[in-house]
Formats: C-alpha cells, structure tokens, sequence
C-alpha cells in the first residue's frame, strides 16, 4: 500500500519537480530569481549559474546550478519550488538518525524555508526510509495542507540524510485553491467506481482522500485518490491506485500493483 500512496502522491501532486499551474503573472526576470535563489540559501555571495528555463506542464521555472546542486525558481512568483543538494548524499549508507530525529530535522527545514508552514494545517501524509541499494538511503517525508478534510495542492516534501541529517533535497510548493472542496460523488460511490476497476477483486483493504489535484495545466480537479488491495491471486497482488473526479465520477487514472 505504502508504494502506491508514494506513486499517487509523486504523480499527481509533484510530478518531475512539482505539480502547479503556470502563473499568470509575467515573468520576473534571471536576474531577480538569482536574488531569490541566494536568499533561499542564505548565500548572497554564493556562486550561482543560470542553466536553463523549463516550461513544463507545471509551470515555468528558472534553473540554476548551485555547484552541489539545482534550484529551481518559479518564474512567475519568485518562489524557490525545489532544490537539490547533491553533496549531502554522501554518507547515506549508514542510518545513524532515528525516524524521529529525521522527521525533527526535516520539520525544522519545513518551517525555515515554507513560510506558514507552522500556522497551516499540514498533515504528514508520507514517512518512510527509501532504499537506493548500492546508492544510499534517505528519509522521505511529505506534507500537505488539509482544508475541510481535502488535501490541498499546498505540499512541502523533503528529503534527509539519515547518516549526517543533511537535507538531500527539498520541494515546496502553495497555490490558490480555485475549485469546490464538496464533492457530488460520496466516499462509498468512490469506492464503488474504483473496486470496478478491479473485475472479481475481493477486497481487503481501502483508502480513499479527498485532494486537489492539477489533472491539467490551469485547472485544478477534486478527486478522490483511492488505493484499493485485494487477495492475491497466486503470487499476483490484486488492486492498486484509481484516481476519480469526485465531481462527475469520471475515472481520470489507473494504476494496477505489479
């Protein structure tokens, strides 16, 4: 179940680097996203190189080279959405920081870099000790806002090294909600939709959450992202992820276990 909580979560709500429509506001300039870079890494002297400019589905974003690593400014906010700290994955073998260490030091980064993030409803939706076999391991933990029991696109991720405690990298992203958080669709009629996904599952285990999910640039959805598990069949588990319109019913993706 943890594997596809993780899949929803990184495809709907993150994506490549974050999951945002473009803004409408025109672009800020290289030059001031640099100050913007510098600030977020309380460096002004730091030696930052303009790499490119990314326009994803996501937004667009100014990417510069921080010598260890990437950040990435939202061209159109000024607001520093990822960075990536190569360096501080060295050392990642050994797992010196408990779960709850991690979690502190991740927390303190949140709330450093993610203005509000103290005041907001931030509810912890993702905890967990990633393997990257002969590549290390690292603490994932993944934040989002809760409104009326709906998880909004407002998500802070961060990554840390559980041998030095260092921050591997870091996501944040804060967006306007501009669509309903009542949905027409109930939870069991969620349910019910996405066990029909599934012919002859016999189910033994479901989650269903209300999010707020960009299923298209500029346009932002209620949905209920539901994972659903069934007996195996052999060797074979049954269920997966189905994400649904929690207005219209319409099922918007599938994801099977493999």
């Amino acid at each position: 179940m943890k594997r596809i909580y993780i899949l929803a979560t990184l495809c709907l709500i993150i994506a490549v680097s974050v999951a945002a429509a473009a803004d409408i506001n025109a672009p800020i300039g290289v030059d001031t996203a640099k100050e913007k870079a510098q600030d977020f890494l309380n460096a002004p002297d730091a030696t930052i190189q303009y790499q490119k400019t990314e326009r994803p589905n996501q937004g667009e974003y100014y990417v510069f080279g921080i010598g260890d690593g990437q950040v990435y400014v939202n061209a159109h906010t000024g607001a520093v959405e990822r960075a990536t700290f190569d360096s501080a994955r060295k050392d990642s073998h050994e797992i010196r920081l408990d779960q709850a260490a991690a979690e502190a030091a991740a927390r303190a980064y949140a709330e450093e870099k993610y203005s509000g993030f103290a005041e907001k409803s931030m509810r912890l939706i993702e905890s967990n000790l990633v393997s990257h076999g002969d590549a290390g391991s690292e603490y994932l933990y993944i934040w989002r806002e809760e409104k009326n029991g709906v998880l909004t696109p407002n998500t802070v991720v961060v990554n840390v090294n559980p041998g030095t405690g260092e921050i591997v990298s870091y996501i944040g992203i804060r967006r306007e909600i501009k669509c309903p958080l009542e949905p027409a669709l109930s939870r069991d009629e969620a349910l019910k939709v996405a066990a029909g996904q599934f012919p002859g599952i016999r189910v033994t285990d479901a989650t269903a959450n209300l999010t707020v999910e960009y299923t298209r640039p500029d346009a932002q959805t209620l949905t209920w992202v539901i994972t659903m598990k069934g007996e195996p069949e052999g060797d074979v588990l049954q269920g997966g992820l189905v994400v649904i319109d929690a207005q219209t019913g319409e099922v918007l993706m599938v994801s099977p276990y493999l």
